[in-house]
């Protein structure tokens, strides 16, 4: 039998976002019709609820966050997936404060990894956007680059906790 998941909608300043957890962990954050929505749930194992204990939680947090705070993440139930290495990357991101930025780069050197390009396909697939925030993580001189949900997106959310940032430019 497959896993079961449960699913709530959350109406945020960038979008819906869809929250999807089973009974013990958070599965993951998408905003609805963005490329990378939903990834890797089959579509019959979810089901939408009104209400839901992690769910509700996240909720929380997420109120927390777009009200301007920075919410305490540390009883955050986030589900044991990834490889060992995304899960580096991930447990990294967690640590970046609020309104604060560091470039992939940074996270080479940090964890001592080769290559920072390594790092970016593991934020890449980071499930948990916001909460484990990858959108604090820049290029090369704090330019704004990559992020699933789109740039303009990842922008809002770095002015909503005024953190500093490039804007990347038409033609470089």
């Amino acid at each position: 039998m497959s896993k079961m998941y449960v699913k709530m909608l959350y109406s945020s300043p960038i979008g819906i976002l869809s929250l999807v957890a089973d009974n013990h962990y958070l599965f993951g954050i998408w905003v609805e019709e963005e490329s990378d929505f939903e990834r890797e749930l089959p579509e019959k194992a979810v089901t939408v609820v009104e209400g839901h204990p992690i769910l509700n939680q996240i909720i929380s947090y997420l109120d927390t966050y777009f009200k301007g705070q920075d919410p305490d993440l540390s009883e955050l139930p986030l589900a044991p997936i990834g490889s060992n290495f995304e899960k580096r990357v991930w447990n990294y991101l967690r640590g970046i404060p609020f309104g604060k930025t560091v470039t992939y780069g940074q996270i080479a050197k940090d964890l001592q990894v080769a290559s920072a390009q390594a790092v970016g396909g593991a934020v890449g697939r980071n499930p948990w956007s916001i909460l484990v925030p990858c959108h604090r993580v820049l290029g090369a001189g704090g330019r704004l680059t990559g992020y699933a949900w789109g740039l303009e997106k990842k922008a809002w959310l770095l002015k909503h906790e005024g953190a500093a940032f490039k804007e990347k430019k038409e033609k470089e």
